[in-house]
This record gives structure tokens, sequence and C-alpha cells, in this order.
């Protein structure tokens, strides 16, 4: 029986085409058993496939098969994969719309033409032996069910990527191979867009999670692993809680309340909790997951560690209050030293006055005391107001330590016990020795303190360490390389989170009144940090506390301390003496008579220089107060300077304490003193300077 016209393409007179002709007819015979079932399913049936030529059903199986062979010819040539079969020879016999449109040929392109065409000429030799082995196979119809990725390439020589279903069919002795076809380049582009997306969400460094509506972890990503220690396994199916700290799980839940009800919250600060029961501060966005139909069906969550900026903050939070106190501390610093400066002096010159047996030298002595200990809680103030204003040189940290050890061993109590522990190394960094050991002493005491009443032990440890560049960048203001290490750890009662948090806040102190004035761990911080170093803290309640201080390795040699050279008297010199407190130049200008020297005394700068140009031979020393009004010590030193420009100059400073050499020397200042000035300190700086007057070249 011949085929119905229908609108497949025409089948070419050949050989093989005859095949194809023959496969119809064998498909004529399969199907006269079934035209009466499938008539009778057509009529059933009350909407009529789109697309499809339906024509009214005979009445008898023989002749339903023109109707049969019609209605199978449109499912063929109007299906949207491309059903393509070759004959024996591997010519395409059959090429329906849809392949068509996915190759760009037109069926009467390809009628006639090996398969090749449509394959990409790399695959062809494996294509070839595929279809030989297949041909050859005892499988007489391949299941439709089983597809595979295969390759194709269009009219215009772009390739695609394809699914393919193979049958098989011998007819009469002859082979004929149909292919189904499907263009999966849409779904290749979906799924790599997706496979990307994967990579992206694996590799990033934010922890995302996906939860369901009932919070439970349904998606886990690399971030999340090694933000919070878990591996997918471990967490999915269990509740996000679980990644909060306790205290924290109230308001998580009030916060996917508000997410469930379609809001978007960014930037949600709080406590994680990793695997280990370590806290780390976190900041999370959490929004609502949508389907299609814009119902919510689950919750993203994306968590950063912020662990890093959170400390940041913290330190610049803790160098502005520093500044704060130090911007204080300059204001009143010059004041209060004057103040404290006559009465220093006022004792002093009370007390050489006073027989030494009179009952009031022991009030003297503990006058001066509290002088002292005045004088030195304002140099601790301006400490950190001006932390890099000190004289450096280098300095053997083990020295420094040995010194502090045999004093604390003399003052302090038999229940504590030090234990040292030094490198080989040699430890030498740049630093002003003095201040260094204000550090020792401040830590040494605070560990005694906190180890009251029962005592105990404080390991004192000295070794070089070379910081890496992460370690560095998160203690500002190290830097990578080699640093000595000194760690002072202490058996005593610790201290909880929050007091670790703000032991370094000027001020803040845990001691009962009058036990402290919370500013010996503040001037130990700003010493540190001032000479390029940094300074950790690790403690816990009942655990004990240590501090570690890194200060950048010095490779120079650390000089033997200099001789201390005694007082000598005036020999007549003639000192201009230049200060803007009266009851100071009236102190100065008896003391330093009493020492044997003439005194020429202003209260006025202006007047001061005027007298200086008047007779600029006539002094063989100035000393100047820094701050005054009209004119400062240092400008009244310029002015000086340009009539006499080798004249030594003292210049005391009440406020900023500035090193010999290093703000003051290009401006030709020969010493600076912070007041207040004792007469031994005023008396030796004296005598050094006419001492180096006396050289060959003159001053004048």
């Amino acid at each position: 029986m011949s085929m119905p016209q229908s609108s497949l393409s025409p089948l070419p007179p050949g050989s093989g085409f005859g095949t194809c002709r023959t496969l119809m007819a064998s498909f004529q015979t399969r199907t006269s058993g079934f035209a009466a079932r499938l008539r009778d399913l057509l009529r059933t049936r009350t909407p009529n496939p789109e697309g499809l030529q339906r024509q009214p059903a005979p009445a008898n199986a023989e002749a339903d098969l023109p109707f049969l062979q019609a209605y199978f010819a449109n499912i063929v040539e109007l299906s949207e994969d491309a059903i393509i079969s070759i004959d024996a020879h591997s010519r395409i016999c059959l090429f329906n719309k849809g392949a068509e449109a996915i190759f760009g040929y037109q069926a009467a392109e390809m009628l006639g033409r090996p398969l090749d065409a449509l394959i990409p000429p790399r695959f062809v030799a494996s294509h070839r032996e595929n279809v030989t082995r297949f041909a050859a196979s005892a499988d007489a119809l391949r299941s439709m069910n089983e597809r595979t990725t295969v390759a194709g390439v269009r009219k215009d020589g772009t390739e695609f990527p394809a699914e393919a279903t193979i049958s098989k069919f011998t007819v009469k002795g002859q082979t004929v191979m149909s292919v189904r076809l499907r263009d999966i380049t849409r779904r290749k582009q979906a799924e790599a867009g997706l496979h990307r997306l994967a990579v992206l969400v694996e590799s990033s460094d934010d922890a995302i999670t996906g939860l369901g509506l009932d919070g439970a972890i349904v998606t886990w990503n690399g971030g999340a692993g090694r933000l919070y220690g878990y591996a997918a396994p471990e967490v999915v199916g269990r509740p996000f809680a679980l990644l909060v700290q306790p205290d924290g799980h109230a308001e998580l839940s009030r916060l996917f309340e508000r997410v469930l009800r379609g809001e978007h919250v960014v930037n949600y600060e709080t406590v994680g909790w990793t695997k280990a029961g370590a806290g780390v501060d976190v900041s999370l966005s959490v929004s609502p997951i949508k389907d299609s139909g814009g119902a919510i069906t689950g919750i993203s969550v994306i968590g950063r560690d912020i662990t890093q900026r959170k400390r940041l903050e913290a330190q610049v939070k803790q160098a502005q209050k520093m500044e704060a106190v130090g911007t204080l501390a300059g204001g009143i610093a010059h004041d209060f030293n004057n103040l404290l400066g006559i009465i220093a002096g006022d004792a002093e010159l009370a007390a050489v006055r006073i027989p030494n047996a009179s009952p009031a030298q022991d009030h003297l002595r503990d006058l001066l005391a509290a002088v002292q200990r005045a004088k030195e809680l304002v140099r601790q103030i301006l400490t950190f107001s001006h932390p890099t204003h000190s004289e450096r040189r280098p300095v053997a940290l083990q020295t420094v330590v040995d010194e502090v050890k045999h004093l604390l061993r003399a003052s302090l109590p038999s229940t504590i016990d030090f234990r040292q522990f030094t490198d080989a190394a040699p430890a030498v960094i740049l630093a002003d020795p003095t201040q260094i050991h204000q550090v020792l002493l401040n830590l040494c005491t605070n560990a005694e303190h906190a180890m009251r009443p029962r005592g105990g032990v404080v390991d004192l440890q000295l070794r070089t360490v070379d910081l890496d560049a992460d370690f560095a960048w998160s203690h500002p203001p190290l830097r990578p390389g080699p640093h000595v290490k000194l760690t002072i750890r202490d058996t005593g009662h610790g201290m909880p989170h929050d007091v670790q948090a703000r032991i370094f806040e000027p001020f803040f102190t845990t001691k009962p009144p009058g036990e402290g004035t919370g500013l010996g761990l503040a001037v130990v911080h700003g010493i540190v940090t001032g000479h390029g170093g940094a300074i950790t803290v690790e403690s816990a309640p009942g655990r004990g506390t240590r501090f570690d201080l890194y200060f950048p390795r010095c490779d120079e040699i650390a000089a033997a301390p200099p001789a201390v050279q005694a007082p000598l008297r005036g020999q007549g010199e003639h000192l201009l003496l230049v200060d803007d407190e009266a009851a100071l130049v009236r102190l100065w200008t008896v003391a330093l008579t009493d020492l044997g020297y003439r005194v020429t005394a202003h209260t006025s700068s202006r007047a001061a220089l005027e007298a200086f140009r008047e007779t600029p031979d006539a002094f063989d020393l100035v000393i100047t107060d820094r701050t005054m009004p009209q004119m400062t010590g240092e400008a009244l030193a310029q002015e000086i300077l340009r009539l006499r420009p080798r004249l030594p100059i003292i210049l005391c400073t009440g406020n900023v304490p500035v090193a010999p050499g290093a703000r003051t020397r290009p401006l030709g200042v020969s010493a600076t003193l912070l007041k207040p000035v004792s007469r031994l300190d005023l008396s030796l700086a004296i005598q050094r300077l006419l001492a180096e007057r006396a050289t060959p070249w003159s001053y004048r």
C-alpha cells in the first residue's frame, strides 16, 4: 500500500530510499492489528491535537491504515524534535520540520546525503564506528528512553549540544535507523550558569546558607564551613540557631519572623557560635526566598566575619580616647607643672636653709616626695599625649628586665615568685630605657595586685620572633619581620572579657578607690605603640593573665649607660632666665644665685629679647620656658641664635616632653627639661653645657 499524502518531504527514487518505502509497508502491516483500538481512542477524545490533520475515521481496520499513516506522519512532521532516518548506506531518507528548524537545512537539501554533514568533523570517524557497530548488533530496537548527549553542527557551521535517542528496524533484510534529536543548547547554558553560580557560592568567603521555612539548614557553602567549622553533613537539617550564641536565639527568632513577612534585613550584627564553642563577630544579611509565583519558600542567610573590623574599630576608638586625654593633658600640664615647680622649689630652698636636725626636714621630704609622685602622674598622661617624643637608643631588653626584677624583689612580698626564660639570641630594641622600665614596672605591679593575698608566680619570657604579614596587619603599627617578644604571665584571678576590652582605657580601673589612677595600662599601651610595637592580652577568670609585648628588633649593639656627672657650682657665669610665671622666676633666681651664678630674669619673652639685643655678649647661657604669651621659647631661641649662633640654650617645657635632638636641635636649642625641674637636674644641665662651651671654638 502506498503512503498517503502528507507534509513529509517526498522520497526521491533510489535503492536506498526503497528501504524507507519497505519500512512504511511494514508499518502498515504492524498497525493493522491495533487500528480499530486507536480509532476508538481518537473518537473518544474531544479536542483535536494542535496542528494535526484530522480525518474522519473509517469504519474498518483496512480502511484505517491510510488514516493512521497520515496521523503518524503528521506527528513526525510537526514534532519540534529533529527526527532523521538513514538507510543501510547511512544516507538520510527522512528529515522532518524539526530537523529543518534545528539544523537550518531544508529537507530537499539533505535527503540522500550522508549523515556526516550534521556531525562536527572531529566526531565523524567515531560516529561511523558507532553506526556500524549498532547496525551489526543483535538489538532489533534500541529503547527510546535511552538518551545520549551528542554534538551537532548547523548549516552555518555553529555547533550545539543535543540529546539523541536511536532506534533500529530490520525490514525484509534492510536496516533502517532513526534518530530523534533535541537541541539542548538552552538547557546546557542554564546548567553552565547554575554551575558558575554554584562555584561562586562555594568559593565565596562569605557564609551562604539556605534555610527552610522552619529555620533548618538546607544548603551550606564552603565559606560557611570555614567560618563556623562545620562540614555540610554535620549541619544540614539542623536549626540555624546552632550557629548563634545562646543568648542571641530569641532575637534571631524575631529576625526570621520579619523575613518571613517579606522583609530584607541587611548587616545584622551578632555573635556567631563555632563548632569549637568560640564566639565570632558576624554580620548577617537575611532575605526571603520566593518561588516564581512570589510565595516565600525559604530564607537566605549570608554571614560575614567582621572580627577584624571590630578589632580595628576598637583600636580606633581606643586611639581616639587616648588622643582626647592627651589633648586635655597638653592643655593643663603646663600650668600644673608650674604649680608643682613652685611647690618643689620652695621646699628645696627651705630644706637648704633649715638645719638638718630640724623636725621640719621630715615634712619637707614628704612634700618633695608628693611633688615627685604628682610629676610622674603628669608624665604618664603626657606619655600618650606625645608618645614619640623621647630619646631612644639601642637597649638590651634583658638588662631592663634584670633591673626591674631586682627592684621588685626588694619591694614585693615573698609570696611572689619571679621566673625568667630567655632566648639565646640578643634582644635589642631601639627605645627609651626609662619608658620601657616604666612599662615593666606597671605590668609586674599589676600582676602582684592580681595575686593578692595568696601570692603566685610571675613568668617573664624574652625571645625573638619573625612576624608574618597577617599578624602584623592585624596588630598595628607592627610590620612584618624580626621582633622581640616580651611575655609577662601571672597566676592571678584573671579578668572577664568585658574588663579586658577596657583595660587600656585612660582612668579605667577595677581597684578600690585610692589604690589606682587607671592610667598604668593606658600609659603602657601608649609607650609600646609609640615604640612601633603592639601589646596583646589573654585572660580568663581563675586562669591568670598574660601580656605579650612586641617591639621591632634593632640590629645595633646596645651601648653602656652613660656615667652621671656630679653637679658642680657655678663660677659667676651670667644666665638669662625667662619664664612667664613670676613665682618660678623668683625661685630659680634664688636657687641659681645660691649655686654661684649671676642671673638676669624676665617674665616677658619680648622684654628678655630686648635686653639680650642691648648686650648680646653679656650672657653665657639662656634658660627659657617653652610656652609663653607674646613669643614662645622656641621663637625666642631663634632670635637669640641669630645674634649669638652658638650660645647654649635650655628649653623648659611643662606640657610636651621633647627629647634632646628630636625636635629642637634644628633650632639650635642645646637641651630640654620637663617641668617641674629640680635644682639637681637644672644644675647638671647647666654644667654640662658650660663644659662644652669651654671647647676651643667659641660660642661668640
